[in-house]
């Protein structure tokens, strides 16, 4: 695995947010946090335009909210047309990969990526990992359908060796001769946002400056 990063005293902010809802919800149950969670974050975002965040909905909550709510495909639409948002694909069931066979791996991101291609005309380059779990044969199912880039929890990087300080970055792994790019998120400041104060939060970058070019925080957006 390579190494990615250089010592900078500037550090780049990187945001993702994930939205989920299982098959087979009360429809009052997603309605509850389309009103309290969905929507809302976007029409915010929409009013901090130099803000850009990589936004992953799951395939049975992204073809609701789309049937469902006229409004959000229209303001998502605008706000990915202005380059605030980057959308990911994902798995469109929310399978855990490394217990499906590698063709429904692959089935699974090609469903929401071509959903993703016929509803916004984009394609997107990077995934959400369910749960967030991670083995080293799901890299070659990944590239093959066009994906570059994922993000894992630190707690993977860390249980190779290497130590907090070297997170600040991305990293390069490989199998079979294919390579992707790792970006670890943070654990404190998932554990910061949205439970401690802004202040809290914004001590944690002063004290990370220096140490990388980057920081990741992507957590759930029901949150």
């Amino acid at each position: 695995m390579y190494k990615g990063r250089k010592v900078v005293e500037k550090i780049n902010f990187v945001f993702g947010i994930h939205n989920h809802q299982p098959i087979g919800n009360f429809d009052f149950v997603i309605e509850h946090a389309y009103k309290k969670s969905y929507l809302p974050f976007l029409k915010i975002l929409s009013e901090f335009p130099k803000i850009k965040v990589s936004l992953h909905n799951s395939g049975y909550l992204f073809e609701f909210l789309i049937n469902k709510h006229p409004e959000y495909k229209e303001i998502l639409t605008e706000l990915i047309e202005n380059g605030q948002i980057e959308l990911l694909s994902g798995g469109f069931y929310e399978p855990i990969f490394p217990s499906i066979p590698e063709a429904d791996r692959r089935n699974q991101i090609l469903k929401l990526t071509r959903f993703i291609e016929d509803n916004f005309s984009v394609q997107p380059q990077g995934m959400w990992l369910s749960e967030r779990v991670w083995e080293q044969s799901i890299l070659k199912d990944l590239r093959d359908v066009g994906i570059k880039f994922t993000i894992l929890d630190d707690e993977h990087f860390l249980l190779t060796g290497l130590r907090e300080e070297e997170l600040y970055g991305y990293y390069i792994t490989e199998y079979e001769s294919r390579t992707l790019f790792l970006f670890p998120i943070s654990k404190k400041l998932r554990y910061l946002v949205p439970f401690k104060s802004p202040q809290e939060t914004l001590e944690f970058f002063k004290s990370i400056r220096g140490r990388g070019d980057l920081v990741v925080l992507a957590d759930d957006g029901e949150k």
